[in-house]
This record gives structure tokens, C-alpha cells and sequence, in this order.
């Protein structure tokens, strides 16, 4: 998954767990990874509108909302695996320098569901201090869905290919385990 902050995956596993806390669903193993941008460095957004400057309280900000919702995750997850619902659970969370302009949801390589940030303009006060800036809203991000065909030729399961190679080669390339 290569989300901004991971909350729209946060509340859109809630359902799908809850089935299986419920034995609706009863999967052998579940694994989530995600793939976050770095907030530890600067970034194109979150950035002030004035001078499109860096502004380290803002991603530091970004940085709180990734881990509350990545924690959230991990947490739901790996409970299954406690409860005994599941065999084996897990999440993994790495990062990359490179500002998240998209979100991709991946499942089981049959999948994906891919939407474009819109960015907006915000004012959000940090340590009493206004800070207007540019910010990515999922909120506002229409999810299209793409699903793998009988073959490997169908345009669903091209793209569903091409969505899990980009995944798959930024995340051994590119990125790395630290905390969103």
C-alpha cells in the first residue's frame, strides 16, 4: 500500500477485520505493507504557501497522523494473530523520500485501487502558531478499481501487474524500515 498517512486503509480494514474477529472471514494469515513517505525530511508537501518553504512542524505533524493510523493498523492486525484468528499476522511499514501524490491499494495481487491526491490549501494552528500550507486530502480522492482478468492480456490485469511491480521495486530499492 503506498499511502500519505495510511488513514483511509485504517478505516477501510475495520470492516474486513471485524469479519474476521467475528469468524465471517477466516483467512490463514494476513499481511499489510505499507510504504510512507519520509517526514523526516523535507518534502513537496506538506509546504507553506508562502515561498513554498519546508516548514519541519508540518511534517512533523504528518509524521503523528502516519504513525496514530500505521499503530492502528498494526494493532488490529496483529490482535487477530493473538486472539488466534489467524495463523500469522503482520505489518510492515517502510518509508521513501518522495512526497505521496497518489494512493495504491494492492490485494493479493489480484487488485488494486488507485486515486490521485488533489492538493489544497489549509491553516492549521501547531503550537499556537497559524501555519497556512499545501496538503494532500484523501478525503477527497476518488478510489478507481482495477481487477486481474482471466489472463495475463486483460487490461485489468496489466495494470494490477504494472501497480505491484512499482510497489515492489520502490520498496526494495528505494525505501526503508524506519518509523513513518
Amino acid at each position: 500500500m503506498s499511502p500519505f498517512s495510511s488513514e483511509t486503509l485504517h478505516n477501510a480494514l475495520q470492516e474486513p477485520l471485524d469479519k474476521v474477529r467475528s469468524g465471517r472471514l477466516a483467512p490463514e494469515s494476513i499481511t499489510v505493507r505499507l510504504l510512507l513517505p519520509d517526514t523526516t525530511a523535507p518534502m513537496a508537501v506538506p509546504v507553506l504557501v508562502d515561498g513554498l518553504q519546508d516548514e519541519a512542524a508540518l511534517r512533523q505533524r504528518a509524521r503523528n497522523i502516519a504513525l496514530t493510523n500505521a499503530g492502528g493498523i498494526a494493532h488490529s492486525v496483529e490482535m487477530l494473530a493473538e486472539l488466534g484468528l489467524v495463523q500469522k499476522a503482520s505489518v510492515q511499514v517502510k518509508v521513501h523520500r518522495a512526497s505521496s501524490r497518489f494512493e495504491l491499494y494492492i490485494l493479493n495481487r489480484s487488485e488494486a485501487f488507485f486515486g490521485f491526491y488533489p492538493l489544497r490549501e489549509r491553516t492549521v494552528a501547531i503550537d499556537d502558531t497559524a501555519h497556512t500550507f499545501y496538503d494532500v486530502t484523501d478525503k477527497d480522492t476518488s478510489l478507481f478499481h482495477h481487477a486481474a482478468g482471466p489472463d495475463d492480456a486483460s487490461l485489468g490485469s496489466q495494470y494490477v501487474q504494472q501497480a505491484q511491480m512499482w510497489f515492489d521495486s520502490v520498496r526494495s530499492t528505494i525505501a526503508y524500515e524506519r518509523q513513518p
